[in-house]
C-alpha cells in the first residue's frame, strides 16, 4: 500500500477573521493545503449613513487627475453609488484610476474599467511612488472610514492635492461574542490569521475585555502585510508570519513557508 502524502498544512487548525462573504476565499485555499479552518468574522462592512460627501466628489470627478482604490470594498461601494447616480466611469474620462493590487484591479475590471496603474508590490504606500509627477495633481482617495492616514500624507508630501472620501464603514461584527470566540479557541487553534488592522483590533478588544489574552500565547499569528503587522504590534500581539504583499495568495504562501 502506498503511503499517503501529507499536504503542507495537514491538520493545522486556523482561525479566519475576515468579514463574512470574504472568509471563504482564504478558508478554501487553506483547506486545499490540508488545514482545518474556523471562520469567525471580527468585522463587517456597512454602507454609509450619509452620501453627501461621496456624491459631491462623484459629481466633480472630472476635476481629478487620479482616483485611488485601496480595497475591493472601496471599488464596489463607489461603483454602486455611481450607478445609483447614473454616472459611468469610463476610459474616455480625463481621470485615471489606480488600485492597490490584483484583487482590487479585478473588481474594477469586472465593472468594465481597466485600471491605469497597479503597483508591482501590492502595498498601499507603493501606489504613491508609481503615479509619476504629482505636483499640483488632484487625487480622489476612495476608502474606508478607519483607513490609515499614511497614504494621503505621502501623496501630499509629493505635491498632490488629496481629497479623502469615505465610501463604506468598517464595524465590529454584530454577532461577535465571547461565547463564539471561546467555543473555537478552546478546541485548540494553531494559527490566527489577520487580513486588516480592523480584524486585529476587534479581536483584541474582545480578548482583552474578556480576559482571554492567554489564548494568543498558545498559537501563532499571521498577518497579511506590514500595515496589519504594525497594528498587531501596537496592541502588543506577537506576530510570527507576515505576508510580503497584501494578497491572500501571499498570506497563504507565507504560512506554508513558515509553519
Amino acid at each position: 500500500m502506498e503511503a499517503t502524502t501529507l499536504k503542507p498544512l495537514s491538520g493545522l487548525r486556523v482561525l479566519v477573521t475576515r468579514p463574512r462573504g470574504q472568509a471563504h476565499v482564504l478558508s478554501e485555499k487553506l483547506r486545499a493545503l490540508g488545514a482545518v479552518t474556523f471562520e469567525l468574522p471580527t468585522i463587517e462592512i456597512a454602507p454609509l449613513q450619509s452620501y453627501t460627501q461621496l456624491d459631491n466628489a462623484i459629481h466633480n470627478l472630472k476635476s481629478y487627475d487620479w482616483i485611488i482604490f485601496t480595497s475591493v470594498h472601496g471599488v464596489r461601494f463607489f461603483l454602486d453609488r455611481l450607478t445609483g447616480l447614473n454616472i459611468a466611469l469610463t476610459k474616455d474620462d480625463h481621470v485615471k484610476v489606480a488600485t492597490v493590487g490584483p484583487a482590487t484591479a479585478s473588481a474594477l475590471k469586472h465593472a468594465g474599467r481597466e485600471p491605469d496603474y497597479v503597483p508591482q508590490q501590492y502595498l498601499t504606500e507603493k501606489i504613491a511612488t508609481g503615479l509619476g509627477d504629482l505636483q499640483g495633481r488632484r487625487i480622489l482617495l476612495a476608502r474606508a472610514d478607519i483607513a490609515s492616514k499614511r497614504l494621503p500624507e505621502i501623496l501630499r508630501e509629493r505635491g498632490a492635492s488629496v481629497d479623502e472620501v469615505v465610501v463604506y464603514r468598517t464595524m465590529m461584527a454584530s454577532d461577535l461574542t465571547r461565547e463564539k470566540l471561546e467555543s473555537i479557541l478552546i478546541k485548540g487553534i494553531d494559527l490566527i490569521t489577520f487580513t486588516s488592522p480592523s480584524t486585529v483590533r476587534n479581536l483584541a478588544l474582545l480578548l482583552s475585555s474578556e480576559g482571554l489574552d492567554g489564548y494568543l500565547k498558545r498559537c501563532k499569528v499571521a498577518c497579511i502585510g506590514p500595515v496589519t503587522h504594525e497594528a498587531a504590534k501596537e496592541l502588543g500581539i506577537h506576530v510570527d508570519i507576515v505576508a510580503k504583499n497584501h494578497t491572500i495568495e501571499s498570506l497563504v504562501e507565507a504560512i506554508v513557508n513558515e509553519i
